[in-house]
């Protein structure tokens, strides 16, 4: 890793992902680098812009406000962002790319159950298609 690194955090709320949130944290702390929160949804007909996010829901906006209170007391360097699609992988993927992230941080394990399934495993999807480092947070 190198100063200044770019750290993506794709976060759902899930402890896997306050995990992989809380080890993007240190890296930027050791690297004087910076953190961006990125949360994908799917509300295909339902979603509204606040402060420049794009969030569904009050669970959706309170899940977005615990990552920023760990982040506001790390007094790492932060954005915060959320974007709605139903191709969650292929938006993170986007996002690293476009944005030079120096590496994508997640959890192993989100969203469970049937969905899960049928969406098949975020974390492999990019483990195996990212451009750059992938941090895979259990």
């Amino acid at each position: 890793m190198r100063d200044g690194a770019k750290i993506l955090v794709a976060y759902d709320g899930s402890e896997y992902s306050k995990k992989a949130l809380r080890e993007a944290i240190d890296i930027a702390k050791k690297f004087s680098g910076s953190v961006t929160v990125l949360h994908v949804f799917w509300e295909p007909l339902a979603s509204r812009r606040i402060e420049g996010m794009e969030v569904r829901d009050q669970p959706a906006m309170r899940l977005m406000e615990d990552a920023e209170k760990m982040l506001k007391a790390s007094s790492v360097k932060y954005e915060m962002r959320s974007e709605n699609s139903s191709q969650i992988p292929d938006v993170i993927l986007k996002v690293a790319k476009e944005g030079g992230f120096d590496s994508i941080a997640l959890g192993s394990r989100g969203m469970g159950g049937a969905r899960a399934w049928l969406l098949g495993s975020v974390s492999s999807r990019i483990a195996a298609e990212a451009e750059k480092t992938v941090i895979i947070a259990k």
